[in-house]
């Protein structure tokens, strides 16, 4: 059985107008964000997960939610999500609104694999203590155990290149992740996409 996250858009958001499909998109990213924040699965206010909107809010171009950089995931909330355009743009009057900023080492990598990969509608990259690990070790995830034997075949990696800011690093970013939904950033932290948030 399958839970839908619905909530009234609030009154004090009325001023804004906003479709239903991208509200709805806002209240699913904003719980992800506090699940993850519940998890652990923080850095204190770096990393980002970010989601695509649906054709029905932008009529075919590519625009994505993403969270305000200088808040916790904690912190999160439905109407203070970023509206953002593949440049880092603030698109709508709320995310204009909105005193926080687009934090641009988060916003290129995202941006990149929303602009190219077509299933990718969710992004979502981390720094956890045990996902460092993993990424700092030569041999990257061991396919030695019933967990990761599950992901043969699915896990890309990608070389350090130090803060991911820099637009000249997304070919190879994008060429190391093919197709793949998993991509293990070396020295540097874990990287999921997939076509939902589910």
């Amino acid at each position: 059985m399958t839970t839908t996250l619905t909530m009234t858009i609030p009154a004090k958001l009325l001023h804004h107008p906003m479709h239903p499909d991208e509200w709805q998109a806002r209240v699913q990213l904003a719980a992800c964000y506090r699940i993850f924040a519940m998890l652990g699965w923080t850095e204190m206010i770096y990393n980002h997960i970010t989601l695509r909107l649906p054709d029905s809010v932008t009529s075919g171009e590519k625009q994505f939610l993403i969270n305000p950089f200088g808040l916790h995931y904690s912190e999160v909330t439905a109407s203070n999500l970023l509206k953002i355009d593949l440049q880092g743009n603030k698109l709508d009057q709320l995310s204009l609104d909105n005193p926080w900023h687009v934090n641009p080492a988060g916003f290129t990598v995202h941006a990149a694999i929303h602009a190219h990969n077509p299933e990718a509608h969710c992004v979502m990259h981390t720094h956890t203590t045990n996902g460092v690990a993993v990424a700092c070790t030569q041999g990257g995830l061991a396919q030695n155990n019933f967990y990761s034997a599950q992901l043969h075949g699915m896990v890309a990696y990608h070389a350090f290149e130090g803060i991911t800011v820099h637009a000249e690093e997304t070919p190879r970013l994008l060429a190391n992740l093919g197709t793949k939904p998993l991509l293990i950033l070396r020295n540097h932290g874990l990287l999921a996409c997939g076509p939902t948030l589910r």
